[in-house]
């Protein structure tokens, strides 16, 4: 099972990252290279291996 959190921009782009155990979110966001401004909506997927 994967879990993936993707993050809608103001601009209305997405930007997607899988999510590992002991990051946090301000790590993530520093990965992706956006800033908390940047972010409209985080949505939270959990996709099966089937």
């Amino acid at each position: 099972m994967n879990k993936i959190r993707v993050y809608t921009l103001v601009d209305g782009s997405e930007r997607t990252i899988k999510i590992r155990k002991k990051i946090t979110l301000r790590e993530e966001m520093n990965t992706l290279g956006i800033r908390e401004s940047d972010i409209l909506h985080i949505k939270l997927v959990i996709q099966d291996r089937k």
